[in-house]
């Protein structure tokens, strides 16, 4: 009996000690986690200051301060997007590419030689290509609407600036995922609004997209979340305030075997020399209606009768001659 007491005993112990060595434990596996805070820069800090690591390509400055497209797009967005965003693909790139075909090449070349299956290589180098351009036709002094052959193209492919502008927009929010949305032109100068996935872009070969890039809008959310949260429509909006179109225009021009656009500056400027050289003409022949009056005039001269009848009428016939500087004065003018 004392023994089976003491055996009862001794389990209720053991019992009551695994117990509370249970609960110690569950009090050590749930420690408190303190809560990070996410520093935002301010946007005070200068693009040039940025520095990629050591490799083949460097980051580029931007041509504005970080403040300078406010209120369009915030100093904390752009800063953030370059100095963070953008920098960490030209380093990722520079890393990628060593000991690569691709160390050697230009940025254009490993585009247009990638192998679409090295993931690495296609989004860091997509990406350093894609922010460069898109960076290079912002500007704090914007022309609202494009100008020139550039203009004459939009307004032939897309009806009007402002339907280019509607359809723009509407793909650009439409998108689903993170990418880009472009504005291209093929080799006739005709254009066209593309979008591309992740960081791919039209000179990439084998995505079943192509053509020379005028013009890209970022549509990853760390290019807008601050400041329009989900709103992207919004952002391709404002993005209209701020784009640098004489640049686009540039890119535009240099295309070499564009169609000729009917109405353009081009055909306007032949139409005004046609008329210069138009005025001339009727100026030559003025001038010779005169001649041919004047001779018929002299010939009356010739009659002796006239002669006598007529001394005062030939002082008048000699007077019409010294009008003559008037077609000269015309003349002199075109010269």
């Amino acid at each position: 009996m004392k023994f089976s007491k003491v055996l009862q005993f001794f389990l209720l112990f053991i019992i009551v000690i695994s117990c509370k060595k249970n609960t110690l434990v569950e009090v050590v596996d749930v420690p408190s986690t303190p809560i990070e805070t996410v520093k935002v820069e301010s946007g005070t800090s200068k693009s040039s200051e940025v520095k990629a690591n050591e490799g083949s390509f460097k980051m580029i400055p931007l041509n504005f301060e970080y403040k300078a497209l406010e209120p369009y797009f915030d100093a904390a967005t752009n800063e953030i997007h370059f100095s963070r965003h953008h920098l960490g693909y030209v380093n990722n790139l520079n890393k990628a590419i060593i000991g690569t075909k691709y160390e050697i090449m230009s940025l254009g070349d490993i585009l247009k030689n990638l192998n679409l299956s090295d993931a690495s290589i296609r989004n860091n180098a997509g990406g350093y290509y894609n922010h460069n351009f898109f960076w290079a036709n912002l500007t704090t002094t914007p022309n609202m609407e494009p100008i020139g052959s550039l203009k004459a193209a939009i307004d032939r492919d897309f009806g009007s600036f402002e339907e280019f502008r509607n359809q723009f927009v509407g793909i650009s929010s439409q998108y689903f995922g993170s990418g880009w949305c472009w504005l291209v032109s093929d080799k006739t100068g005709s254009l066209k609004i593309v979008t591309t996935a992740n960081n791919d872009n039209p000179l990439m070969k084998g995505l079943g997209i192509s053509g020379i890039p005028l013009l890209n809008l970022d549509l990853w959310e760390h290019a807008y979340y601050l400041k329009f949260q989900n709103k992207r429509r919004e952002y391709a909006n404002t993005f209209f305030s701020i784009i640098n179109w004489e640049n686009v225009s540039k890119k535009y021009d240099v295309i070499p075997n564009k169609v000729e656009i009917k109405g353009s500056l081009s055909t306007t400027s032949t139409v005004k020399d046609t008329v210069k050289t138009e005025t001339p003409k009727t100026i030559i022949k003025k001038s010779d209606d005169k001649p041919e009056v004047q001779p018929k005039k002299s010939e009356t001269k010739s009659d002796p009768k006239a002669d006598a009848k007529q001394p005062k009428s030939e002082t008048k016939k000699e007077e019409k001659p010294i009008k003559k500087p008037t077609p000269k004065e015309e003349e002199s003018e075109f010269e």
